[in-house]
């Protein structure tokens, strides 16, 4: 009786040392297998980092748009260039650009506040007798851009046409008699108002600019004239009151010089004992500068 009994406890302890192996490698497994389990996380996590930079890199997504843009702002351009704005159309400078023309803008020579003087030499030829070459001086002074005041100066050279001695000949039967021309014209002085309503400017091949005026005149003055008051006596010289009217054109050559076209009418009463009044018409070139 007692060896069955030690059989059974040597069974009993057998088994329950198999029970205790099997239990701790069934331990040593669960253990294992999250070790493997974060193992393996830990290799697929670096592919799923390196994976990443992969999308945000990717231009494809972002490219598109900016083509888009580019291509629409292009078409836009060339929509533009077919079809100016009205705003353009409207602007002188956008068809000077367009055509490669200039347009005149306000001249860069001023004149306002500023002197000149001036030379000139010209002609007077409406007179039967005799012929005129008055030689003068101007001087302007001007007030505002388009309004200058003048006083000008001239002496008048004298030349015979002939007509007088032709009429002085003795006719057949006849004596000798002398002619009376009437007033020569010694000078003119007047004072007067230039008036400049249009200017303008010329362009030589686009490049060299020159710039000019119109303008017109009207004044008084004084004419000194030599008159023969009856046959034989000696000449005898009058202070005269005249009004003179003219107009005139005036190129502007860089920041000073200036060529001067005039023409004047002068207006004073003849030789006592005629009647009437003279109308003398003079036609000038003048060289000027500007201070």
């Amino acid at each position: 009786m007692m060896i069955k009994d030690n059989v059974m406890s040597k069974n009993m302890i057998s088994a329950l040392a198999l029970l205790v192996v099997a239990f701790g490698s069934a331990a040593v497994h669960a253990q294992e297998a999250p070790e493997a389990a974060q193992d393996s996380a830990a290799e697929e996590t670096p592919a799923a980092v390196e994976e990443t930079p992969a999308v945000e890199e990717a231009p494809v997504v972002e490219e598109a748009p900016d083509e888009s843009a580019e291509s629409f702002e292009a078409a836009e351009a060339a929509e533009e260039v077919a079809q100016p704005l009205s705003g353009q159309a409207e602007d002188p400078m956008y068809w000077a650009q367009m055509r490669d023309v200039y347009t005149v803008q306000k001249r860069e020579f001023q004149k306002q506040g500023r002197f000149a003087l001036s030379v000139y030499g010209g002609m007077i030829p409406n007179n039967a007798f005799e012929r005129y070459i008055p030689v003068g001086l101007r001087l302007n002074y001007f007030i505002l851009e388009n309004i200058g005041l003048e006083l000008a100066t001239s002496y008048a050279i004298s030349m015979s046409t002939g007509l007088e001695d032709f009429l002085s000949e003795p006719a057949p039967g006849l004596g000798a008699q002398r002619i009376l021309v009437g007033d020569t014209q010694i000078s003119h002085t007047n004072f007067g108002i230039l008036w400049s309503p249009f200017y303008g400017k010329t362009a030589f091949y686009n490049t060299i600019l020159n710039y000019f005026d119109l303008y017109l005149f009207a004044g008084a003055g004084l004419v000194i004239t030599e008159t023969v008051p009856d046959f034989n006596a000696e000449p005898e010289q009058e202070f005269k009151p005249e009004g003179a009217l003219g107009a005139g054109m005036a190129f502007y050559l860089g920041d000073h010089a200036t060529l001067r076209i005039d023409f004047r009418q002068f207006i004073f009463a003849k030789v006592a004992g005629v009647g009437g009044v003279a109308t003398p018409s003079e036609a000038s070139l003048g060289l000027g500068w500007f201070f």
